[in-house]
């Protein structure tokens, strides 16, 4: 693992660029063709995609970005909601000289990812849809609720908060790539205590205006090629997922050019924290068949 994350660090350069008034921070891996944009959920972070980066440089250009109010960004009060990701997305392409590129998404990511397709259609090649891109539902958001709360929380110590976190649904599955992620997720105080680099108030104004948008209005524009994976072991490693079995064929056949692939034995968190992310050969698959 040590030897994994170091060749990781060898060839990732992170870095910092001004959109829209605000610093959005994130990871390149360079690569020859692409460019692909990744975004992680709506409580995670650019680490999200280190390992599925990695596997596609330098095949690929990669860029992970950690949205406002998330990780190493700037954490503003207000700007919040699919408009204002996604045109914090098109102003760091703009002002990274890239016209069009392949989006992948995460969880909010995804739906993020969707509702730029719909807007700027000419700028997405396509798209890759994790485990996300619709709407939530009451019981998805009741199960997140504990995760969620963490944003907000001290914890005394590092190894504290890895404890705590330990105990939650969602992470029963940890593997040293899931920790990693975690520990990348917080600052360090001087005191010693940990806290998330997450601000709760942009999560909490995230989530308002998820709850409450239609997003499927926006499904029927996608008109570029659409890959969804879909985690078989659900949201914490149960039968409670994103979108269920009925739930996810529906949500398919809402876009023009989509196709599933659903992933064994991993759940909405381990399915990309992993050492070894089995989303990996089906965007590699999905990406080749689209000549990107």
């Amino acid at each position: 693992m040590q030897a994994q994350t170091m060749a990781i660090a060898e060839r990732q350069q992170t870095s910092t660029v001004r959109v829209n008034g605000i610093r959005l921070a994130y990871s390149e891996w360079p690569g020859e063709r692409g460019p692909i944009i990744c975004l992680p959920s709506v409580g995670g972070h650019k680490g999200t995609f280190n390992h599925i980066a990695q596997s596609l440089a330098p095949r690929y250009r990669v860029l992970a970005l950690d949205l406002r109010g998330r990780g190493d960004s700037d954490k503003p009060a207000e700007g919040y909601g699919f408009a204002y990701h996604a045109r914090d997305v098109l102003a760091f392409a703009d002002a990274l000289g890239i016209d069009s590129f392949a989006f992948i998404g995460h969880s909010f990511g995804a739906t993020v990812a969707v509702y730029t397709a719909s807007i700027r259609p000419k700028r997405i090649r396509v798209i890759v849809l994790i485990d996300g891109g619709c709407d939530p539902n009451e019981e998805v958001l009741e199960a997140m609720r504990p995760m969620l709360r963490r944003m907000g929380m001290a914890f005394p110590s590092m190894d504290e908060y890895l404890a705590a976190m330990r105990t939650l649904p969602f992470f029963r599955e940890w593997n040293p790539t899931l920790e990693q992620y975690l520990r990348d997720d917080v600052n360090i105080l001087p005191d010693g205590s940990v806290r998330s680099k997450v601000s709760s108030e942009a999560l909490e104004r995230d989530l308002d205006v998820h709850f409450y948008y239609s997003m499927c209005v926006h499904f029927p524009t996608v008109t570029c090629p659409t890959l969804f994976i879909r985690p078989g072991n659900g949201l914490l490693g149960d039968r409670t997922h994103i979108l269920d079995e009925r739930e996810a064929a529906a949500f398919v056949a809402w876009f023009p050019n989509c196709q599933r692939v659903d992933v064994p034995g991993v759940n909405h968190y381990t399915m990309v924290h992993h050492d070894n992310p089995p989303v990996i050969p089906p965007i590699q698959t999905f990406l080749s068949e689209q000549q990107i």
